[in-house]
């Protein structure tokens, strides 16, 4: 069953109700972290839980507009690009999704150069429904975890 979130724009990353920001660093440069991030077929390779994601029916080149899907864990999300600043920011909000933790959902992805690494900020904005409400105070350090656990096997994906 699919449930459909309220289609806001990137601007409720300033707005939302809740928001979470936690950052990592990786070794490898920000080019191969940003194109990592970008292409959709290797995410199922570094970032934990992911099985699938695709922006099907779109042709390159991808960015603001184009649409994601993926399949994470059990939960399954249609998603529309906010921003695709190249090597800068990368932004999308959920549309659709199996699980609906959040009435309205925009993630962000900031990339910035830390000696030969790079800094992620990763921030996600919500309007909470009642699990999300109830997980709140412990999503910090599950977000902080989750987006370690990336940035090491992104590392060891990318050889670095």
């Amino acid at each position: 069953m699919w449930f459909d979130l309220k289609p806001v724009e990137l601007d409720f990353l300033d707005t939302a109700p809740r928001r979470w920001v936690v950052k990592a660093r990786l070794n490898a440069p920000r080019t191969a972290v940003w194109d990592a991030f970008v292409d959709p077929e290797t995410w199922c390779h570094w970032f934990p839980d992911v099985l699938e994601a695709s922006y099907p029916g779109s042709t390159p080149p991808h960015g603001v507009g184009t649409r994601r899907f993926s399949h994470v864990g059990r939960q399954y999300y249609e998603e529309t690009m906010l921003a695709w600043d190249e090597g800068i920011r990368w932004a999308y909000r959920i549309d659709r999704t199996t699980l609906p933790v959040s009435s309205a959902h925009v993630e962000c992805t900031e990339f910035e150069d830390d000696g030969a690494g790079t800094l992620l900020r990763w921030t996600l904005a919500a309007k909470p429904r009642l699990m999300l409400r109830l997980t709140g105070p412990f999503m910090e350090g599950t977000l902080q975890r989750l987006l370690a656990r990336a940035a090491r096997n992104l590392d060891r994906h990318l050889g670095t």
